[in-house]
């Protein structure tokens, strides 16, 4: 299932960094930067598509609005930061319309050293951390290229997947964001195929799913409250998008949980 983090668009410069073990993380996007250094283990990165195995030292760097998930198969131990497009403004700008070829590298030791002290820790230098994430693009830059990917309005896209993440359990439809945003529906609906890789029908769908998902799990709801609380006008349309994306039916799945 496909989830937009808004939380991550990196207003008022808003920087995260997470030490998780065993990382398995679902299809994802947001408007941030993301840096990962795998400390122990491996981990198999997904980004729009393209598989990469991360092993123990290795680094890698995922741009905004890059399609993304993670998978550990034994084990892993990870540094992951999250970090504003504003806090490297010149290397964003170098990147517009643009994909790594290859997104996984390695630092030299001076530079390890130097970048995990200063970026992950809890009392940030905010010129210290800057300039580490600048020593960092400058450092993938000299072991991959930039090859050309599709240039988009990142902008247009942050408002349609944040209000739709905030009305999926309402009767919304691309034709009524189209609308909305003054955009035509066949423009948008070719726009958000191409950068999402998935139609703007199956985005809600696996947003409404994901909330049932939690409910099935939280709570004491009938089933077919559910339903209707997620955005599906009918039990029979709620239950085949639940089987076709979890392979369960509500009912097993909730079963499973006890």
């Amino acid at each position: 299932m496909l989830k937009y983090e808004a939380y991550h668009f990196g207003e008022n410069n808003i920087f995260s960094h997470y030490h998780p073990n065993s990382l398995n993380y679902p299809k994802h996007l947001h408007r941030s930067f993301e840096f990962i250094y795998v400390s122990d283990g491996n981990i198999e990165m997904s980004i729009n598509n393209r598989t990469f195995d991360v092993q123990k030292n290795n680094c890698i760097l995922i741009l905004p609005y890059e399609v993304h998930s993670i998978i550990t198969k034994d084990h892993s131990d990870a540094n992951i930061c999250v970090f504003p497009p504003e806090y490297v403004n010149t290397f964003h700008n170098m990147i517009d319309g643009k994909i790594l070829a290859n997104p996984v590298f390695n630092l030299p030791t001076i530079v390890e050293v130097l970048v995990l002290d200063k970026i992950f820790k809890d009392n940030l230098n905010i010129l210290e951390m800057k300039a580490c994430l600048y020593l960092l693009c400058s450092e993938i830059m000299k072991n991959t290229r930039l090859i050309d990917s599709i240039k988009a309005d990142y902008e247009l896209l942050h408002k349609i997947l944040n209000y739709s993440q905030e009305n999926f359990t309402k009767d919304i439809s691309l034709r009524s964001i189209s609308t909305k945003f003054g955009y035509s529906y066949t423009y948008l609906s070719k726009y958000l195929n191409n950068i999402l890789g998935v139609s703007f029908v199956d985005f809600i769908n696996e947003n409404r799913i994901n909330y049932a998902l939690y409910l099935l799990k939280n709570t004491q709801t009938t089933i077919t409250d559910i339903a209707y609380t997620c955005g599906y006008s009918s039990i029979r349309s709620f239950n085949r998008n639940f089987l076709k994306i979890t392979e369960k039916t509500p009912k097993s799945y909730r079963n499973s949980l006890f």
